[in-house]
């Protein structure tokens, strides 16, 4: 925890590898454990999402 307006340092943040689908036309990507069918859509491009593996910082 922190004090009120007191930003972390950049050595405390913690990053991990994660399993996340993202979409095969635009940017779009989610963490797997968001996603609840089997076969997702893009929600703005609509086109096909393919899990990947992306290392994202984790709190």
């Amino acid at each position: 925890m922190g004090y009120f307006g007191h930003k972390r340092k950049l050595d405390e943040q913690v990053f991990a590898n994660s399993v996340v689908w993202q979409c095969s036309k635009c940017d779009c990507w989610s963490r797997q454990e968001f996603i609840y069918v089997e076969h997702p859509v893009c929600p703005i491009c609509k086109g096909e999402m393919n899990q990947v593996t992306k290392n994202i910082r984790i709190e």
